[in-house]
């Protein structure tokens, strides 16, 4: 199957495997750090990495919300679900939208796209660049040096009508990269099948992250996953980065 089928395969099943996520509370949490910490203003909202918009659905009626994306199957079903958010076909890497944000994020392990923390940095310079004086940056780390589980099982079933579906991963770092091969069992409509979505995730320390945000211009606090608390490096709590960019250029 040629990788853009499987895509459109896995665009379908993603909210069915994920359908455990407390997005609303996430959004709720987005609202809280934007309205808690001093910011550029306004309303103007880019979520990057934006999905099939599970997020963006929570902040519309706070927000003018902009969606990007690579994947253009998910973008059809955020476009439906959330026919208001304005939809940007790109890659985070690679944005210049020539407009700029009052608030930027990038939820659900988005960030881990990056392999390197040379790559990361110039994201988090582009993200920087589109952003107003005073504007705010969102995001978490799913995967970090700090509550990584090497050889850890995952297993996600769903059950939904004649379908089937089974996803099973396991943890294996290579030079601080987790090559995931996701193995998809499928049952529907009597018949099986099998298939292998493969991604490339990168696994980083988290001061490290803290420092390459701050070397860029932003100053930046850690939440212990969607939540008020200081995040705890003893935890196995995802970090959640609120990052706010200074008013002057850094030097």
């Amino acid at each position: 199957m040629s990788e853009q089928e499987l895509y459109r395969k896995f665009a379908r099943y993603y909210d069915l495997i994920y359908q455990w996520m407390d997005y609303k509370s996430e959004a709720e949490f987005i609202e809280k750090m934007v309205e808690l910490h001093p910011h550029s203003g306004g309303c103007d909202l880019l979520d990057v990495a934006c999905g099939t918009g599970n997020h963006a659905q929570y902040l519309v009626d706070s927000f003018h919300v902009v969606g990007l994306d690579i994947n253009p199957e998910m973008m059809e079903i955020a476009r439906e679900k959330v026919p208001e958010m304005e939809l940007i076909q790109g890659n985070m890497k690679e944005m210049n939208l020539e407009r700029d944000f009052d608030v930027i994020i990038c939820l659900f392990s988005s960030i881990n796209y990056h392999t390197n923390l040379s790559e990361l940095g110039t994201t988090f310079k582009r993200f920087y660049d589109h952003l107003k004086p005073g504007g705010v940056l969102i995001f978490d780390l799913g995967f970090c040096t700090e509550n990584w589980e090497e050889g850890r099982m995952l297993v996600d079933a769903v059950v939904e009508g004649d379908l089937q579906l089974a996803r099973i991963s396991q943890s294996r770092l290579c030079d601080g990269v987790f090559n995931a091969n996701f193995v998809f069992l499928i049952k529907e409509d009597g018949n099986m099948d099998f298939e292998v979505d493969q991604h490339q995730i990168g696994v980083f320390n988290t001061p490290e992250v803290k420092k390459i945000l701050e070397n860029t211009g932003f100053e930046t606090r850690i939440y212990s996953d969607y939540t008020d608390l200081p995040w705890d490096a003893e935890s196995d709590k995802r970090p959640v980065f609120v990052a706010l960019k200074h008013n002057a250029q850094p030097i």
